[in-house]
């Protein structure tokens, strides 16, 4: 994994450990492809009333996909800036694809408190019978020594097919349905603690079958409105690690 220092195991919390003090925590919320931050603005501004320090990267795939790889390394940048700050804690709170990368972080690169997945989105697997032509190009083009190179491919977001400009490599990375998105989809790999939020109104989400571990709770909302409808019930379960 170029550029990145892996740490190994995700930190393990240990069951009916005091909870750690939010005051010495850092936050990092990662907004999803379409949303933005406006979503986890509510849940930002509840974190910091509590004394936890909370950045809000602006992730690359605004304006197309940069490998997975290096998109973990824009959080890992995140979260340096908050250990040289003095976090002591720390803990991802990503929404829709912002969840699909803050698993892949907790599980590849490591070093994580806590994860909390809001509306989890991303499923490669599932939205392969929309992409495939795409994942088929992106493939030969990546065989013939050209997966640096730009092309136009399918997207996907709640239920819409749009195009995105990336390169072969980076669009592989992340809807390959053998490759590390569709891994972090499925939360392998991932040892910390981990809270999952599904609204009642996103039917991916609930319809969900992954064998995942952690903690799930389910709130009265729709796909974009899940990270504001559980902003106590994060605090809470965060405030409880």
């Amino acid at each position: 994994m170029s550029g990145l220092a892996f740490a190994g195991a995700a930190c393990l919390l240990a069951s009916g450990a005091a909870a750690f003090d939010l005051r010495s925590t850092g936050v990092v919320l990662i907004h999803g492809k379409a949303g933005g931050q406006g979503p986890l603005q509510p849940l930002a501004q509840a974190l910091k009333a509590r004394g936890a320090t909370v950045l809000m990267p602006r992730m690359s795939w605004t304006g197309g996909y940069r490998t997975y790889d290096q998109t973990l390394g824009e959080v890992q940048a995140a979260v340096s800036r908050l250990k040289a700050n003095g976090a002591r804690h720390i803990v991802l709170a990503g929404h829709s694809l912002g969840a699909n990368i803050s698993m892949g972080y907790a599980a590849r690169v490591g070093g994580i408190d806590a994860v909390v997945a809001l509306a989890p989105g991303h499923r490669p697997d599932f939205i392969a019978s929309q992409t495939g032509s795409s994942i088929s190009e992106a493939k030969a083009m990546a065989a013939a020594g050209q997966g640096g190179q730009k092309a136009r491919f399918l997207d996907f977001n709640q239920g819409k097919v749009f195009p995105v400009t990336t390169t072969a490599d980076a669009y592989l990375s992340f809807f390959d349905p053998s490759g590390p998105a569709a891994q972090a989809a499925q939360a392998s790999g991932v040892r910390s603690a981990t809270l999952w939020v599904v609204g009642t109104g996103d039917r991916p989400a609930m319809n969900d079958r992954a064998a995942y571990s952690g903690t799930r709770i389910v709130v009265e909302a729709g796909h974009q409105d899940t990270p504001r409808a559980a902003v106590a019930q994060v605090v809470d379960w965060l405030e409880r690690q």
